[in-house]
Parts: structure tokens; sequence; C-alpha cells
């Protein structure tokens, strides 16, 4: 870890990223309370749709964002998306309809949308080597695991002394200060390719469109797909399971979700620590495979000390799959088309979440438990062995198609 902070420009990122993100979990919570105030016992319902509006930004204008990003451009771009996320959350304060919640988390999701791919691909250009990228990588996913298990414990001290409205203030303060990081950060020099006036819609598809004729990148979407499967069947469904098909109570599942977290964290601890030795694929495809046998075992879950192993194991492969992500996306791009194609995979990544986060719900609820964790083994699998024959089954090894 001590070798990732000599990098003072990775130094000064990495603690925007935590500023940023100790302020977006203290507004995750606000954002239900007053969801709750607004809306009463129909509170999941505007929490639901706000996520749908989370995705659908997420995947319909993160590529155009980065693809009109210029790389020179890229620091001017990620500060003024942190300021204008933070006078967004500020507007949150003065929200009194549901309405309104709809349209300022379309902006912020849509200025996150920009400001996520384009932070990676820098941090991509700062630690050149791979070992040291994959460290960095690890970092950010234990950074993020521990934001969403550590922020309700922390909310709920705060709310003991003042309302949560204060933490879109808060939130307004971090932004602003991951603002003033990014502003003392030297960022990698990089000569953008010589573009004509009228290829914007080239420059706005070029990342999708490198992505989807590279097979490498298209066995990192099947791996997507395992990913999201998985991971929304535990996110959409853990209440129902918990608290419906074991009758206990928001306690055991608020550890459900710890264990899933704690499990996410020691893997990505795993990577780091062998991040300079590891096959990055191979750990994926073994990751994809764990998620199949775990998901294959918890359609036999009858106790709740099972499911707490099951939910620990789920975290676990999915940091196998997720934190060498940024790795293959770097081996199979250059530094000119780099910020594009970060942009495709957020895009194409969060796709498959809002494919498979309704399609879980309604499957636990047509079928029932046992039937929906065969049918997610299934999904598993069979991705699992897309991404083997895309990688390391077919007898061309060029990875254009």
């Amino acid at each position: 870890m001590v070798e990732l902070f000599k990098f003072p420009a990775y130094r000064t990122l990495f603690s925007a990223q935590l500023i940023a993100l100790i302020g977006t979990g203290l507004t995750t919570i606000a954002l239900a309370l007053l969801a709750y105030d607004l809306a009463g016992s129909k509170a999941g319902i505007v929490l639901g749709t706000a996520l749908a509006i989370k995705m659908i930004a997420y995947v319909f204008l993160s590529p155009i964002i980065t693809g009109l990003i210029k790389n020179k451009n890229r620091k001017k771009h990620l500060i003024l998306f942190d300021i204008a996320r933070a006078i967004t959350v500020i507007f949150l304060f003065f929200v009194d309809s549901i309405w309104q919640i709809y349209l300022l988390i379309f902006c912020l999701q849509s200025l996150s949308a920009g400001f996520t791919p384009v932070y990676q691909s820098v941090i991509s250009d700062i630690l050149k080597e791979d070992r040291l990228f994959v460290k960095g990588a690890s970092l950010s996913r234990i950074a993020y695991n521990m934001e969403n298990i550590l922020s309700p414990s922390i909310a709920i001290l705060i709310l003991s002394f003042v309302s949560y409205s204060v933490f879109f203030i808060a939130n307004t303060l971090c932004f602003l200060f991951s603002a003033l990081l990014i502003i003392t950060t030297k960022f990698p020099e990089i000569q953008n390719k010589t573009i004509g006036l009228n290829s914007v819609w080239k420059r706005v598809t070029s990342g999708i469109t490198q992505y989807v004729w590279n097979r490498n990148l298209l066995g990192l979407l099947s791996l997507n797909m395992c990913v999201s499967a998985s991971g929304a069947m535990i996110l959409v469904n853990s209440v129902s399971i918990v608290q419906g098909f074991f009758g206990l109570s928001e306690s055991e599942l608020a550890m459900a979700m710890l264990f899933y977290g704690l499990g996410s964290i020691l893997s990505a601890i795993l990577v780091f620590l062998n991040g300079d030795k590891a096959h990055f694929k191979t750990i994926m495809l073994l990751g994809a495979l764990l998620t199949g046998v775990v998901s294959f075992g918890s359609a036999f879950i009858q106790s709740y000390p099972h499911l707490l192993f099951s939910w620990f194991c789920f975290g676990f492969s999915s940091s196998l799959i997720l934190v060498p992500v940024g790795q293959i996306l770097r081996e199979e791009t250059n530094e000119h088309d780099r910020t594009a194609i970060f942009g495709a995979q957020f895009s194409l990544s969060h796709a498959c979440w809002l494919l498979t986060y309704p399609v879980m719900g309604y499957v636990l609820l047509l079928v029932g438990l046992k039937a929906s964790f065969f049918i997610i083994a299934s999904l598993v699998i069979c991705t699992t062995f897309i991404a083997w024959f895309l990688w390391f089954g077919l007898k061309d090894k060029s990875s254009t198609l």
C-alpha cells in the first residue's frame, strides 16, 4: 500500500474518491429517510424508482459523456463534475415533493456517470505498472465496501445529534473538498488524436463500438452479467428471504448484508496482496465458477447461519471478478481510447444491473427460493463458459472479432 501513495497524483485522487464516498454514503441514508417523510409506506416505491433512474443515467449517458471528453481536459471535467454534484446535492436540502427527488437524482447520477469512468482512466494512466494498478483497483474496492458497511453505523450515531438533512450539506462539502484535491493534482499528459469537427457521433459511439468488437472485452461483459445476476438476487431479495422466508428482524438483515460486504473486502485484500503475481483472467473465472457453486448450494439454504455463509461467499466471489476488470480494460486499449472504453464498461455493466434488478425480483416471486437459485446458477455457469471460450477457447488468439 505504501508504494501506491508514493505517487502524489494517486494519493490526492484516492483521497478525493474516499471523501466523496463518505459524503455519498451519508446522502444515501438521508435520501431513504427523506423518501419516508414524503411518501410514508410508499417510500420503497420512491427509492426503487430512484434506483431505476440512476441505472438509466449510468447506461445511456456515460458513453456519451466520456466519448466527448478529450484527454487533455479530463482534469477540468472532473473538477466541474464535482462542483456540479455539490450544487445538485445541496438542492436536496430544499426538496418538498417526490418529483423533485427524481429530477435531482437523475442530475446527480448523470454527473457521476461522467465522473467515475474518467477518474478510473486517469488512475490507469498514473499507475502504469500492472501490479500497482491492480493494487489501486483493490484498494478502491475495499474503500467502496467499507463505506457500505460503515455509513449506516456512522449515520445512526450522527442522527442522535442532528437532522438527516444536514447530511446533504455534509455531502456538498465533501464534493467541494474532492474538487479542491483534484485542482491540486498534476495529471499525466496525453496528447489527443486529431478528430474532425464532424465526428462527434463517432466519438460518442467509439467506446461501445470498440468494446463489442473485442472478444476479450465481450468475455468481460459476460462476467458482468454473472456478477449482476447473483448480486441483484442479494440486493433485491435479501429482505424477502431474511424477513419473509426465515421470519427474522431487520438486525438479521443488516448482519447478512454485513457478511456480504466482509466477503467482498476479504477477496479484494487477497487480490491486493497477490496482484503482482496473479493471472487476472484466471482469477475472474475462478470467481465466476465459485459464484455458480454458491448459487447452486444456496438453493438448499435451511438455516440463517447457512445464509450468512452463502452471502459471505457471494461477496468473496464478486470482488474476485470485479477487482481485475480495470486491468483487462487497460490491456485491451491504448491511452487515447481508454476514457471511452472505461465509459463503455461503466455503461454496459450497469445495463446488466438494470436488467437483473427487476428480473430477480420477479423470479423469486414467481418460482420461489430454491428454483430462483437454480436459475441463477445456470445463468452464471453459462456466462462463465462464454467468458472462458472467448478468452481461451478460440484458436484465433487475436482480440478483435
